[in-house]
């Protein structure tokens, strides 16, 4: 980071402080944004809600009101409770250029030389034309607060290289001389990959799977005589990453159920990974699971016999990957 001095645009010349960081990785997944601000991890939930002239706005922790391109947005946890789009469900390559907003903003004038964004293909030309609208200059306020910043380039980067790379330099990997695998546990989908020894990716062995919305479809239906209605995905797995196992502020408990939706889902997960991992699997090294719901895979884990090991801090080791961070 440094300081730079630029003229006013009154023609005389003032110190004016803009702030130049050389990298920013922001991780806008499925379930939750995720970035680093001054070496402490932000997370706030994949909602964004576009407001009316008549609606509220507001702000809190976990919460943003943005102003870009003459509306306002509401990005996290109050959009989620007002009823905001999910990304899980509209897709987070959409709504990307919102929810990466709030890790953008600046009390001063920014200039970031790489903004890196992880995706499931960094090959995607649609979706990576979508990010590339990210480069240039962009004016924006958040909180009320007007924000000015540059973006060089937006590099989009393969989901789970950031993990690798990290797991590689903390020397993780017992068998680095092996193929090595990363099931990334994500809200919408789950993706499985392999990486060859020094790292390459070995795209013919890469899975979608079915990540935890599915699970939620799926309690949602066993549950269905207990709520009376259809329950709401992202309040399941909001109970379901507290652990409290109840539905909303209600005295359901659905702890009971879980356990056989997830262990049926955990069932396929295995199953596809040893079909579609057939010619691997007798020199596969090790898996690593990241991911917000990487807990709900320990019992898969813990039957492997250490050759499958949920990461230290899941939900955000791709992240601290991708910004090199070492601790």
């Amino acid at each position: 980071m440094q300081t730079e001095y630029r003229q006013t645009t009154l023609g005389s010349i003032q110190p004016h402080r803009a702030v130049v960081r050389s990298v920013l990785a922001v991780d806008p997944g499925n379930r939750f944004t995720k970035w680093i601000e001054c070496q402490t991890v932000r997370s706030i939930p994949s909602y964004v809600k576009e407001l009316s002239d008549w609606e509220e706005g507001g702000s809190d922790g976990q919460s943003y009101e943005i102003g870009f391109d003459g509306r306002r947005y509401l990005v996290g946890r109050l959009a989620q409770l007002m009823g905001g789009a999910p990304a899980f469900e509209s897709g987070k390559a959409d709504l990307a250029h919102l929810l990466v907003l709030p890790a953008l903003a600046s009390d001063s004038p920014q200039r970031i030389e790489r903004l890196v964004i992880p995706t499931p293909d960094s090959r995607n030309q649609q979706t990576i034309t979508k990010l590339k609208e990210l480069e240039g200059t962009i004016e924006f306020s958040i909180n009320g607060h007007d924000c000015l910043t540059t973006v060089r380039q937006v590099t989009a980067t393969d989901e789970c290289r950031g993990v690798y790379d990290l797991a590689l330099g903390r020397q993780m990997w017992r068998y680095p001389q092996n193929p090595n695998g990363i099931l990334d546990i994500g809200g919408g989908t789950a993706i499985a990959r392999l990486f060859a020894p020094g790292g390459t990716l070995l795209r013919d062995a890469d899975i979608v799977l079915p990540g935890t919305s599915h699970l939620a479809q799926r309690l949602a239906a066993a549950i269905l005589p207990k709520v009376g209605a259809t329950a709401d995905a992202g309040m399941l797995m909001d109970s379901i990453a507290s652990g409290d196992y109840r539905y909303g502020n209600t005295d359901i408990d659905f702890s009971r159920e879980f356990v056989a939706v997830r262990d049926a889902w955990t069932a396929d997960i295995r199953a596809k990974l040893k079909a579609n991992w057939s010619k691997y699997l007798p020199s596969l090294g090790e898996l690593i699971v990241i991911g917000g719901s990487a807990s709900l895979l320990e019992p898969m884990c813990a039957a492997s016999k250490g050759r499958f090991k949920v990461a230290p801090r899941p939900q955000f080791f791709n992240l601290y990957g991708l910004n090199k961070e070492q601790n």
